[in-house]
């Protein structure tokens, strides 16, 4: 569970290195280089139809309220979820640590909210899985004291079995069925402390089994989750538990470079070890850095692909009631990340083979009795430029084709928080059948935004494409139709790596404003996000301000901070101003404006 690890230490060394105000504006200007923006290309074969989408993506660690009735339905039933997991972490009280290692009111009310919530998705119309983390009842949450005596301690598993009879017991009144995840992250990022692996690790495990099957030999166990892909770890965790006969029944980890490399990985060493194949999970993906449209997309592709069979949304705050899928929604309104999450939903039917580079990966299924083949593109490096997607085998679809032509409809998803409006259409109009391809190139006009691909029979309509124009900036030329207009206390600076044209302007100086000049339907900023920034009131021609908090604990340099509703075609201005104020993990006040993308039409 994400919240453990010290996210806030990047902001505390931050603001020690930020002796002067002025510091904060260099740090702006320093980050990793990303790649450069190039043009990338993917395939889908209509040919090549395999399983049912199982949706193992659709995942949430902690991203429902602490009584599990929120969010809405209406909100959380578009996505299709299958997995959800927790056990009350950071409620007050403790668990049962802070009940002195017993099942007092703080025990009581953290597996009452777990059950809770298990009863709600697991019950229709979401039939998902749900993870009880035991360790969270327990108490391990990173917020437990220094003297804490942890299950085993020279080699007293007494009291730790007396919990697990009494949790077992407790989850079996309720009627609930949930999968019993033993202990969170155990390789010493604060839930654990004894050691990965250790002999300590293996007695508490091998008791936490053993009592759960005594109790209930029906019951699933989940593990042994840590904290990232291992194959060392995962190795001798597979050795050890195979002699104590203590295997998981689902294996899981957290994390890791590619889920799909990760799981032919796992696989392999689980046929290493003689052990039958097992269901895998992942039960925590996506660092905060990691967490937008075009990464998110990019890492359900890969699931997609993988055989993994569920996996989680990390959280990175909001925990762990807040309601908000992970941070998937934001004032109560989705996010871009929410409506990529509604789009690998809609995937229905057949998936079908894929193929492409490694910055860049589609999903793609054909369903047959809706008539429609849908697709979703994203990266995982922050690149634009142009994809360009190859869909290959098109006639074994044939009732796509009218005319030698098949409907395309290409969406883009802003990475926006909140996104109001949703996704914006791109391109909307029959496209030619070349022999028997079907070639899209989709301009991304943002490496953080994700695009879906929509094909339906051919109908002979040549509808509009949606431009997008961008505005540096820099772009300060009053003869332009569209550009920026600064006050006084506006800086610039050149050679920022992970920048659109390698620029920003900024600000650190409360009251300092700038305007946009635009003429469109709608506006997405682009501004920087990082532990130093504060915070910036947005207004739409004179309109109601809107406060946006540029803090981020992990900095992402050019996505989109907000989107304007949909507005009337025609000239619209667009004032920012710092508002001197910032977050109270924030280590500066400073606001840098990246770009703004405008839409036309």
């Amino acid at each position: 569970m994400n919240p453990a690890r010290p996210r806030w230490r990047k902001g505390a060394f931050a603001g020690l290195a930020a002796a002067a105000a002025v510091l904060a504006v260099a740090a702006a200007a320093l980050a990793p280089t990303p790649a450069a923006a190039a043009d990338t290309s993917v395939t889908v074969d209509l040919n090549a139809q395999g399983a049912a989408p199982n949706h193992a993506g659709a995942g949430f660690l902690y991203g429902l309220s602490q009584d599990g009735s929120a969010p809405a339905d209406s909100l959380l039933q578009p996505l299709a979820p299958t997995l959800f997991r927790g056990g009350g972490a950071r409620i007050a009280g403790g668990g049962w640590l802070g009940d002195g290692y017993r099942a007092g009111s703080g025990y009581r009310v953290r597996i009452d909210s777990a059950l809770s919530q298990a009863r709600r998705v697991t019950a229709a119309p979401y039939r998902a899985t749900y993870h009880l983390l035991v360790s969270d009842v327990w108490g391990a949450d990173t917020t437990q004291p220094a003297n804490t005596v942890y299950p085993c301690d020279n080699g007293d598993c007494s009291n730790w079995k007396s919990f697990v009879d009494q949790l077992v017991s407790d989850v079996r009144a309720s009627g609930v069925s949930v999968t019993y995840d033993i202990w969170n992250e155990p390789d010493g990022t604060g839930f654990w402390q004894r050691g990965v692996n250790s002999e300590q690790y293996y007695q508490m495990w091998d008791t936490a089994v053993r009592e759960i099957h005594r109790l209930d030999p029906s019951a699933k166990i989940t593990g042994p989750s840590y904290s990232g892909y291992n194959h060392g770890w995962l190795d001798g965790f597979l050795g050890r538990t195979t002699t104590d006969g203590t295997l998981p029944d689902v294996l899981n980890w957290h994390f890791g470079t590619d889920p799909a490399a990760d799981a032919a990985d796992a696989r392999a060493l689980l046929s290493a070890h003689q052990i039958a194949q097992l269901p895998l999970t992942i039960n925590e993906y996506l660092f905060s850095q990691q967490q937008n449209s075009a990464y998110t997309a990019w890492f359900l592709d890969r699931l997609s692909a993988s055989g993994v069979s569920a996996a989680a949304h990390a959280i990175w705050s909001d925990c762990c009631g807040a309601g908000t899928l992970d941070s998937l929604l934001v004032g109560g309104q989705p996010t871009g990340q929410w409506y990529v999450y509604q789009a690998y939903a809609q995937l229905s039917g057949k998936l079908l083979g894929t193929g492409g580079n490694g910055a860049t990966a589609v999903a793609a299924a054909l369903d047959s009795g809706t008539r429609q083949v849908r697709a979703l593109l994203g990266n995982n490096s922050g690149q634009g430029g142009t994809a360009t997607v190859t869909f290959q085998n098109v006639t074994a679809a044939s009732w796509l084709v009218n005319n030698g032509k098949v409907h395309v409809k290409v969406q883009r998803i802003p990475d926006a928080n909140p996104l109001p409006g949703g996704p914006s259409t791109v391109l909307d109009s029959d496209v030619a059948v070349n022999g028997n391809s079907l070639v899209v190139p989709v301009s991304q006009a943002s490496g953080s935004d994700a695009y879906t691909v929509t094909l339906t029979p051919g109908n002979g309509s040549t509808g509009p494409v949606d431009s997008t124009v961008i505005v540096d900036g820099t772009d300060t030329a009053v003869s332009d139709l569209d550009h920026f207009e600064y006050g006084a206390n506006w800086g610039v600076t050149t050679g920022v790596p992970d920048m659109y044209q390698q620029t920003a302007n900024w600000s650190y100086v409360g009251g300092a404003t700038a305007v946009l000049r635009f003429t469109g339907t709608q506006v997405a900023l682009h501004a920087v996000r990082d532990v130093d920034q504060g915070i910036m009131s947005l207004s739409v021609d004179g309109g109601t301000p809107v406060n946006v908090d540029d803090y981020a604990p992990s900095r992402n340099a050019s996505g989109v901070v907000w989107t304007s509703p949909l507005l009337a075609a025609g000239s619209h201005t667009l004032t920012i101003v710092n508002t001197g104020a910032r977050n109270g993990a924030s280590s500066g006040n400073n606001i840098a404006v990246d770009r703004a993308d405008i839409s036309t039409s």
